[in-house]
């Protein structure tokens, strides 16, 4: 029984993320032939801070990682 509950858990998965990577592309190509908006001054905040945030997260991974294996 947990096998079957596992197997429906994973086709809905793999459901969901077939459908979302539907709706990805078919934003990217309603959005071609639009011309690029100009950020004002909270877009390129928001952008520099998700970059920050995104390089933060990725050096938290790699000092856990280190510590984890004992490299460090």
């Amino acid at each position: 029984m947990l096998e079957a509950v596992v197997l429906a858990a994973e086709l809905l998965t793999l459901g969901w993320f077939l459908v979302f990577s539907g709706m990805l592309l078919s934003m990217y190509l309603d959005s071609r032939g639009m011309e690029l908006p100009r950020l004002d001054g909270i877009g390129r905040s928001l952008i520099l801070n998700a970059r920050l945030a995104f390089a933060a997260g990725g050096l938290a991974l790699l000092v856990l990682a280190l510590v984890e294996f004992d490299l460090v």
